[in-house]
């Protein structure tokens, strides 16, 4: 898998929720990392934090294209 095909659409073209999701999540991952280098007391939340952004956001799309697929 090429790094292009995680942020467009099928059909070539970018995708802005795509890479928005993309982008917050390797920040997010960025912030956690320093987050346990400096042993902040707050790494636990921060992990369930990043957990949930990134399982929710594969949720609500799977949950979208579910609707789209039950209204066709």
């Amino acid at each position: 898998m090429m790094m292009k095909e995680l942020i467009t659409n099928s059909d070539g073209r970018l995708s802005t929720t795509a890479f928005i999701q993309f982008g917050g999540a390797l920040l997010m991952a960025g912030i956690l990392c320093y987050s346990v280098y400096l042993d902040r007391s707050y790494v636990p939340e921060l992990f369930m934090t990043f957990a949930i952004f990134c399982g929710g956001g594969a949720a609500t799309k799977g949950f979208a294209n579910a609707m789209k697929r039950g209204k066709e």
